[in-house]
């Protein structure tokens, strides 16, 4: 019992004491983060897009849209590019990142193996359906958006 109220205490005023120490030293100041990469941002300057042009850049470009506006066309193409630049293998990954990627396939790959033998061996109350399905629209919309893409190159282009 005692052991438990002095775990409880340790808790309770040694890990504020630990943050306020850990908080306090010298290396946090040495740190010196640079600006977060803004994609968006940078599209909507470069091409000096109005409020209301921006907004429709955003709205439209995964859609697969034509725009009439010459400048507006440009920024679209830069756009798409750019987030097609963003998927499964965005340009520049490390090793990790794509190391990842590969396991995240075979994962899933497994796993719609097991659905299948799950339904051919009789026992489909057996299968998470709420699972498939959020793993069935989440690849679903990955494709829409990224042909909506390729489209807006290709029309804009």
């Amino acid at each position: 019992m005692t052991a438990a109220w002095l775990t409880i205490a340790l808790l309770l005023v040694g890990a504020p004491l630990l943050a306020w120490w850990l908080g306090g030293r010298t290396f946090w100041a040495r740190l010196r983060p640079g600006r977060d990469p803004d994609p968006w941002g940078d599209v909507v300057r470069r091409h000096r897009l109005s409020a209301g042009e921006a907004a429709r850049l955003g709205r439209e470009v995964a859609r697969g849209v034509r725009f009439d506006d010459e400048r507006q066309r440009a920024a679209a193409v830069d756009l798409a590019g750019l987030l097609l630049g963003q998927g499964l293998f965005p340009d520049g990954a490390s090793r990790t990142q794509r190391v990842l990627v590969v396991v995240l396939v075979l994962w899933l790959t497994a796993v719609l193996a097991r659905v299948v033998f799950l339904l051919v061996s009789g026992r489909p109350q057996d299968v998470n359906w709420v699972t498939v399905l959020i793993w069935a629209g989440a690849i679903l919309w990955h494709r829409t958006r990224r042909r909506g893409l390729r489209r807006t190159i290709a029309l804009n282009s």
